[in-house]
């Protein structure tokens, strides 16, 4: 798949998700918070945010067996604004941090640690909360917007209007 990658110049697509991987001890690392970082005990890099781990990570896999210079495109990440009841670091607020953060960072041109300088055309999951999906409440619950498009939170200061959710539109299906 690589090989057809670096034949066609096309990127590399991945779907990197910190909120799967974060816990309450790595809350703000997984959101662009101020946090001390941690340090990865092979590469000896201080790494301040999951998502700059999460695509060394990849890069390093594609570098060791000979495709470093195929591009990576961020194909969706995003963060949910609410899950099971008493589910750590889930609300409108978390997820703007990260949204915010994560645009700031790839908007940034700074790269990762192991790719400085390197930008990663990115997309967010999702455009619209999915109300009628089956599963978790967090698996209805990554949109921007709700269904009738207003703003879940204030992503980047620019999306005007009556952000946030009231219990009854939590509960409302669409």
């Amino acid at each position: 798949m690589l090989n057809f990658h670096r034949a066609t110049k096309s990127p590399f697509i991945v779907n990197p998700y910190p909120y799967f991987n974060y816990n309450p001890q790595t809350l703000n690392y997984a959101i662009f918070r101020k946090n001390g970082g941690i340090l990865d005990k092979y590469t000896k890099i201080r790494y301040t945010n999951m998502l700059d781990a999460q695509l060394d990570a990849i890069y390093s896999a594609m570098k060791r067996i000979g495709y470093g210079d195929v591009q990576i495109m961020i194909g969706e990440t995003g963060w949910p604004t609410q899950a099971e009841p008493g589910q750590a670091g889930v609300s409108p607020d978390y997820a703007a941090s990260y949204i915010n953060g994560l645009i700031s960072k790839v908007s940034s041109g700074r790269g990762t640690p192991l790719m400085p300088g390197r930008r990663f055309e990115t997309y967010i999951f999702a455009l619209f909360n999915e109300n009628l999906k089956p599963g978790p409440i967090a698996e209805r619950n990554w949109g921007l917007f709700r269904p009738d498009f207003s703003p879940m939170y204030n992503a980047l200061g620019i999306m005007k209007g009556q952000v946030g959710t009231t219990k009854h539109q939590a509960n409302q299906h669409y």
